[in-house]
């Protein structure tokens, strides 16, 4: 599918080396005009053609997606903005030109959605977190929130600062210590914040560890005792290096790196459960597409890697444009991508395609269960799975019922 002339003409602009953010803000740029046009009924043929091509197989071993069965499930398929909201989420989540802006998981099947509506000048957001029945939702303005998951609900910045918000709405302030490199001790939490990945720690942000002061991070995470693993962007080739006592840091340390050579581009991306952890590496296309180079999974916090099969990384169809990683409490990896929909990595590093919808937008873990957001009308749907294979049951984004 060849991108629209608007488009090459702002992803041209962009810098010649992002980083994952910068990456994701491409892709969720290409997702949310893909869905405008959808919506204009003007490139139904190019979409059709596109679904074509995935379900025709585009994986290294020529597999199909996988089909989804359909779980029975209580909701009817329609939604509508949750009438227990506060008037003024209502009127965000009622908007014509409503976009579900991010998505996370949180405890025990918690979720938090972040939506903006644009009928209002500037556009505007608003947050809705769900517990089972329980919904909560505020207005956040419009100042580009973040939300990331961590204990105790999600740590998010907006132009007010930065706080951790539960399921229940309670909140509580965040505070910064500063730029410099620190430890990493067990219950720590590698959030991303405006200000580069930090370390949460009670309520302080507190900096990562860093092998040396031109160390570029791209992604981190920390194992639930304390092990830390943390990727670069840059040029180069992949190097794992865990670094001893003898380098000055705790052996519980794993830095994975690049190396300069002309190999181009490279952003690598972490996201982990427990002990098992996933890296991506992407890179960046003249095209403006960005195409997965790579992906190995660990289970050992990023000691030991396995490299996955069956992923299809060279020629015109290979796996590009990665919205969402995430790892489920049994170790699988799941990556939704505009190419190849939803990608299943077993802990043997097979991958298997699924196809959900006619895209997939996004994927969290959620307690036992993997979640992905799906297309679905004019708001999407969420549909979870206990095994991320073949059972899936709908059920409407948070805000909505």
């Amino acid at each position: 599918m060849n991108l629209p002339q608007d488009l090459q003409h702002e992803v041209a602009a962009r810098a010649p080396q992002p980083g994952f953010d910068a990456v994701m803000e491409r892709v969720d740029a290409r997702r949310r005009r893909r869905r405008t046009t959808i919506a204009s009924g003007l490139a139904a043929a190019v979409v059709v053609a596109g679904v074509a091509a995935v379900a025709g197989g585009v994986v290294g071993d020529a597999r199909s997606p996988e089909p989804a069965s359909p779980a029975p499930s209580p909701w009817d398929g329609t939604s509508s903005p949750d009438d227990r909201l506060p008037s003024d989420v209502v009127a965000v989540l009622d908007d014509d030109q409503l976009q579900l802006w991010s998505i996370a998981g949180g405890e025990d099947g918690t979720s938090a959605a972040l939506w903006r509506g644009c009928d209002f000048d500037p556009c505007q957001f608003a947050l809705v977190t769900r517990d089972g029945d329980e919904v909560f939702g505020e207005k956040l303005g419009a100042s580009f929130p973040t939300v990331s998951p961590v204990p105790g609900g999600w740590l998010v910045q907006d132009a007010r600062g930065t706080f951790r918000l539960s399921a229940s709405g309670e909140r509580a302030e965040i505070f910064d210590t500063g730029p410099g490199s620190g430890d990493v001790m067990a219950g720590d939490t590698a959030v991303s914040t405006a200000d580069g990945w930090r370390l949460l720690r009670g309520d302080k942000l507190i900096p990562l560890p860093s092998p040396s002061p031109d160390f570029e991070v791209s992604s981190a995470y920390v194992t639930p005792d304390g092990q830390l693993v943390v990727a670069s962007s840059g040029v180069g080739r992949i190097e794992h290096a865990t670094l001893g006592s003898e380098g000055g840091w705790s052996s519980s340390v794993n830095f994975i790196r690049t190396l300069d050579d002309d190999a181009g581009t490279r952003t690598q991306v972490l996201a982990g459960n427990g002990d098992d952890v996933a890296l991506v590496v992407l890179g960046d296309d003249p095209d403006g597409s960005v195409p997965v180079l790579s992906a190995q999974v660990s289970h050992d916090a990023g000691r030991t890697w396995v490299a996955t099969v069956n992923l299809d990384t060279e020629g015109g169809d290979r796996v590009r444009n990665m919205s969402a990683l995430a790892v489920g409490a049994d170790g699988t990896t799941y990556l939704t991508t505009e190419s190849h929909h939803l990608l299943r990595i077993d802990d043997q590093g097979d991958a298997t395609p699924i196809q959900l919808s006619a895209f997939e937008s996004s994927v969290f873990a959620s307690g036992d269960e993997v979640c992905v957001v799906v297309e679905r009308g004019r708001y999407d749907a969420l549909t979870c799975s206990p095994d991320g294979l073949t059972e899936w049951a709908d059920q409407p984004l948070p805000g909505l019922g």
